[in-house]
């Protein structure tokens, strides 16, 4: 049981946010509600988080501004790099970012995300969003048969 009385969820999030606080702020309020959560500052932190154990969900800012790798310049490219070079994964995404428009909305959700969310909405807006993702990912998952020992 988790102390705020809440059972763990097995559910394993990645928080890709170049800015400290809010990264700190996003990871904690998330383990706050009993979710697993990696954070990760770079591009190549992200990359070993992922190398690691894939996520279920990937929590993703746009303007990685501090980007390691010239070849990522914002978080549509890291997207476009994890779809590539992972095809059999498929967490969830949301996009986090507080650079919302109809135009990152549409090229996000045709890249897969299921959500866009503005960072001013605030965490609890995206509370929920991480909650409806993770439901929906799971009701879409093939059912495991039960095998009887009898």
């Amino acid at each position: 049981m988790h102390e705020e009385g809440r059972y763990m969820n097995t559910e394993h999030i990645l928080v890709v946010e170049d800015t400290n606080l809010v990264r700190i702020l996003v990871r904690s309020r998330l383990e706050a509600a009993g979710y697993q959560v990696i954070g990760a500052g770079t591009v190549s932190e992200a990359l070993q988080a992922i190398k690691t154990r894939m996520p279920d969900l990937l929590i993703l800012d746009l303007s990685l501004a501090a980007a390691d790798l010239a070849e990522l310049t914002d978080g549509f490219a890291f997207l476009g790099l994890l779809r590539r070079n992972y095809p059999e994964a498929n967490p969830a995404v949301i996009i986090y970012s507080v650079n919302h428009s109809p135009e990152v909305e549409a090229r996000a959700k045709s890249m897969g995300a299921v959500a866009v969310m503005d960072k001013k909405g605030g965490v609890p807006a995206l509370l929920t969003a991480v909650r409806t993702a993770l439901d929906e990912r799971k009701s879409k998952q093939p059912a495991v048969p039960v095998v009887s020992c009898a």
